[in-house]
This record gives C-alpha cells, sequence and structure tokens, in this order.
C-alpha cells in the first residue's frame, strides 16, 4: 500500500514533547506558590491562637491582682502552660488626682508575658488600693 505524498498529509494530532514539559513547569510552579501559602496562613493562625492564649492570661492576673483586697509593691512571676509571665506592682504617681484619699493610693499592674518562639506580650493598668 503507498503512502500518499508529504503534501497531502494531515497534521498528527497531539503534544509535543516541549509542551508537555512547559505545561508540567507551570503546574509545579504554581503548586509551590499555592502551598506557600497555605503554610504561610496556618502559622498565622498558630500565632494568632498564641496570642490570644497570652492575653487571655494577662488579663486574669491582672483582674486577680486587680480584685484582692491589699496591694503590695513587687514583682511575681510564674508559669502557664507555654507561657512565662511577670506581674510587676510599683506605686503611681498622677498629679492630677491630687492626694489620695486615706489609706488609698494608686499603683501601676505590669504584666509582661512571653512564650516560644518569639511571642511576646505587654500589658498594664492602674489600680487603686491599700
Amino acid at each position: 500500500m503507498l503512502r500518499p505524498p508529504a503534501s497531502e498529509r494531515q497534521a498528527q494530532s497531539g503534544f509535543s514533547l516541549v509542551e508537555v514539559l512547559c505545561a508540567l513547569v507551570i503546574t509545579a510552579t504554581a503548586m509551590v506558590v499555592l502551598l506557600r501559602g497555605l503554610g504561610g496562613s496556618q502559622l498565622t493562625a498558630i500565632y494568632l491562637d498564641s496570642h490570644l492564649g497570652a492575653r487571655l492570661l494577662a488579663q486574669t492576673i491582672l483582674e486577680d491582682e486587680r480584685l484582692s483586697e491589699f496591694t503590695e509593691a513587687g514583682t511575681r512571676s510564674g508559669d502557664s502552660g507555654i507561657y512565662q509571665w511577670q506581674l510587676t506592682i510599683a506605686p503611681a504617681v498622677i498629679e492630677a488626682l491630687g492626694p489620695p484619699a486615706s489609706g488609698y493610693r494608686p499603683y501601676r499592674l505590669t504584666v509582661d508575658i512571653s512564650w516560644q518562639p518569639r511571642g511576646r506580650l505587654h500589658l498594664d493598668t492602674l489600680k487603686l488600693g491599700r
């Protein structure tokens, strides 16, 4: 059986090797970009979760001290799970308030919380205490 001359043959359908390799490179590049984005989102979510836990702990420490009947200047510290905290209580001078009421004086309550790998949180408030 004779084959028709080259001028009469139809072009073969399908993809060449170069086209397939280009498609694979584009797909691999897109996958790398997407996976980096997902990994970054996961790290951010973990950091925000840790930061929320630290904020709740700091608020609890400040609230416990605020509700205590007597206040004594000094420093306290401790650990709570992954968090290391330090509470500093110092007399505060607020000239706009004038002289304190009998037996009361203002105190500055400061909480510093840290956690691994590089988390830090600093909250402070004032308390009128004895």
